[in-house]
Order: structure tokens, then sequence, then C-alpha cells
């Protein structure tokens, strides 16, 4: 009978632990976020506790797509989407599911020996290009040149990463002094890691970048429109006409 009344009482114990009907909730991470802006939202969502998944690097999983991943954390390959989420959910558990899908939606088309470079190179894209096939495919195709000609790749969004993971309103002349291997003004080559966690739209154009005869783009604060340019000059009068 003692037994008996031992063995019902941790029956009951683990139930009231582990409901069948554990809350969760549903949420959307959009692309272009990054670790710091999703940890924000699922923190806030009670999924998480703040972060956590800042804490959780490359070398703690086992994805062929992480192999060559130099970087602290897991940015560039928390895929956005939709997800559902238990309630105060382990970070690691949170991350897995993110990079599952990441695995099952864009892995498939990288290569694991350039995956990272093209992450990094996607994730610029990301955040400095709308969502048109067109622009983001001459964009990657640019620094692609720009890399193959040494140029510094003078990308805002990476120096805006470089000043805070948590976005910034735009970027300031003393902005380009930060001393920040992000910052692609000062530092050439691509910057040691991805700035965000971008989509399969920006990941493809990384993949397929557009020739062209294109050196500088900025895009038009009012319309999000890419201005494209050939020569330093063309690309001095658009920031004069579109920028000041």
């Amino acid at each position: 009978m003692i037994l008996f009344v031992a063995l019902a009482a941790i029956f009951c114990g683990r139930r009231w632990l582990f409901p069948k009907q554990w809350p969760k909730t549903t949420i959307t991470i959009p692309e272009g976020y990054t670790v710091a802006q999703i940890d924000e939202v699922l923190t806030a969502a009670g999924v998480l506790n703040g972060g956590r998944l800042a804490n959780l690097k490359p070398t703690d999983f086992d994805y062929p797509f992480l192999a060559n991943a130099t970087g602290e954390s897991l940015e560039g390959f928390l895929f956005p989407d939709t997800y559902e989420f238990f309630l105060n959910s382990p970070s690691r558990v949170v991350a897995q599911k993110m990079l599952d899908n990441f695995s099952s939606k864009a892995a498939l088309l990288l290569e694991p020996e350039t995956a990272y470079q093209t992450v990094i190179i996607a994730s610029m894209i990301e955040k400095e290009v709308p969502d048109k096939r067109n622009d983001r495919r001459l964009v990657a195709g640019i620094i692609e040149s720009r890399l193959d000609l040494g140029m510094p790749l003078n990308v805002d969004a990476a120096v805006c990463y470089a000043e805070s993971p948590f976005g910034c309103a735009g970027v300031e002349d003393i902005d380009f002094e930060i001393d920040s291997r992000y910052n692609t003004y000062k530092y050439r080559g691509l910057p040691p890691g991805p700035i965000s966690n971008p989509g399969l739209s920006a990941i493809k154009a990384a993949l397929n970048p557009e020739d062209s005869d294109y050196l500088y783009y900025l895009s038009r604060p009012d319309t999000k429109e890419t201005i494209f340019s050939k020569t330093l000059d063309e690309h001095t009068k658009n920031i004069v006409k579109y920028l000041k």
C-alpha cells in the first residue's frame, strides 16, 4: 500500500509538471532580423529568457552548413519564418528548430565549403536591398566585383551592425570611423560574419550574382529604389541627388 501511494504521488507530480497541453505561441521572425532581435521577440513572447540565443555557437551543433562557420554566434542561420514554440523553451531547442528549417529550405542550395561566405553576402543583401529579384542579383554582382578588385565593400548595413546588433536608424559620418571588422569602409573584404538572418530570396541572389558594369549602388530613402552607378563620379552625383 505504501509503495502504491508513493508511485501514485510521483505519477501525479509528473502530470502536474508536464501537462498534456503545455502552452504554445506562434511567432513570425521577419527576414533580416539579427540574433539579438530574434532573442528580443522570443523573450517578449515568453518563449525564452532574454539573451540566451546569443550564447549559442556554431560549434554547439552538428550541421554541414555550419562546418566552416567561424563566427561566435548563429547569426545568419536562424531561418526567418513562422514558428510554433512552447513557452519557456530551452534556447537550444528553439535554435535547433530554426536550424532544422534552414537545413530543409536553404542548405540544399549551398556548398558546405562556401556556405558561410554565401550567407555573409546574403545577410548584407537582405539588409541593403528590398526583395526585388533583379536588384538583389545586381547588388550581389557588385559585391563580387568589388571583392575581385580589392575595393572596400562600403556596405552601410554592416556599419550599422557594428554600431548595434539591434539595428540603427541610419549611419552618420562618425560611424564610418568605428574600428570594427564589420566596418566595410575601413576594412576590405567580407565582414567576419553575417549581419542578419537572410531569407531564401537573398540567399538565392547571393548564389546567382548578375554581371554588370556597375560598381556602386544606393537606396533611395523615399521609394527604397536601388540606384546603380558605373563610376565614382556618377555615384557621388547620385548621393547628392538622392541622399542630401
